[in-house]
């Protein structure tokens, strides 16, 4: 029998085959990077493409789009542009359900400097560097070559390349992750497996109280790369808006909307918890909003008119997973959740006798 040798491309095909055979075809392998066209990057000035962004479409009708998604947070955002304007990297810190994540997706969006306008890691406390750098396939390398498509895995660290990177909950990153966002964000080189890939982005994090569980303190040399942004709690006016605006829009494909008492008593509820000393984690508003349009909800399928114990249970099924304090039990906590929505009801029925 006479033998012969396979060339890489006779490799390469026959690990194409396979590759169909799973369902993948031509036109989705040649939108994948491969290494050899990462390698050849030319850098970006990513505050320059968003600069001339906010130049174009000027500053009011970026506030103005913003306003139509978050209320409230105009000043928070121009502290925003002005540091991504300069090529700052920015970390947003807030409690639950305040807008972070929303207030960073819908920036860049609005600013849209590529297409995607970003790319997101939902970050986590088991996250490894190799998932924010990616990795080499070493069977799919050893079988097809290095420059297959499949033998490169991007990770969201590469993909960001001229981008905006929204890193959620940055402070569930443990220290060999953050280490190797540090390493990026430094050298705007991401190395993997002795290669050197260029990468240019900006950060926008989200981070939550450091008292929250399951988070770690961010390295100094990390966190002095960032400008921190803290959104506080609104007042009780841009409260009450908002719980009413997002509640509505919950409803409206039910064709119902929340009364003004129902919103009245919840917004009275969320400052008690908020100004009371004992809570150390306050509620979320994104809960509250949930609240009020499950309220709603279970009313309209049981077509009757919601009532104020309908708000009562949904609020506290809501709220005894979010709030925190010192509290010795589940059952102490329902209890003080209890005696501060009777509380809110009767402030709250005060006030409409006015």
């Amino acid at each position: 029998m006479v033998g012969f040798r396979k060339t890489p491309q006779d490799i390469g095909r026959g690990q194409q085959s396979k590759v169909e055979h799973h369902g993948i075809n031509d036109k989705l392998l040649e939108n994948l990077p491969r290494l050899s066209d990462l390698l050849k990057r030319e850098p970006i000035q990513v505050e320059k493409l968003i600069a001339e962004a906010i130049r174009t479409k000027g500053i009011r009708n970026i506030l103005s789009e913003l306003d139509k998604v978050l209320k409230g947070l105009g000043d928070v955002a121009l502290d925003l542009l002005s540091s991504l304007a300069i090529g700052r990297h920015v970390l947003i810190m807030g409690p639950v359900g305040v807008g972070k994540t929303t207030l960073a997706e819908t920036i860049a969006e609005i600013l849209a400097i590529s297409d995607p306008p970003y790319i997101e890691v939902a970050c986590h406390s088991h996250m490894t560097a190799t998932e924010l750098t990616g990795d080499i396939d070493i069977a799919v390398a050893l079988q097809a070559g290095l420059d297959h498509p499949l033998a490169f895995i991007p990770g969201p660290l590469v993909l960001a390349h001229g981008r905006i990177l929204i890193l959620d909950e940055i402070n569930r990153l443990n220290p060999y992750s953050q280490a190797a966002l540090l390493q990026a964000l430094q050298e705007h080189y991401v190395f993997i497996r002795g290669f050197r890939i260029r990468s240019d982005f900006l950060v926008i994090a989200t981070s939550n109280p450091a008292e929250y569980s399951g988070v770690y303190e961010l390295s100094e040399a990390l966190a002095d790369r960032m400008k921190v942004i803290e959104i506080n709690y609104p007042d009780r006016e841009v409260l009450r808006g908002i719980l009413e605006w997002k509640s509505n829009a919950l409803l409206e494909h039910l064709g119902t909307k929340v009364p003004d008492f129902m919103v009245e008593v919840v917004t009275t509820y969320l400052m008690l918890l908020v100004q009371d000393a004992n809570i150390e984690v306050g509620p979320s508003i994104r809960s509250a909003i949930y609240s009020l349009a499950n309220a709603m909800s279970r009313a309209w399928i049981e077509c009757r008119e919601p009532s104020i114990n309908d708000l009562k249970i949904s609020l506290i099924e809501n709220m005894i997973s979010t709030v925190r304090g010192n509290f010795s039990s589940e059952q102490e906590k329902k209890e003080y959740l209890l005696k501060k929505f009777d509380e809110a009801l009767l402030i709250a029925k005060k006030m409409f006798k006015r």
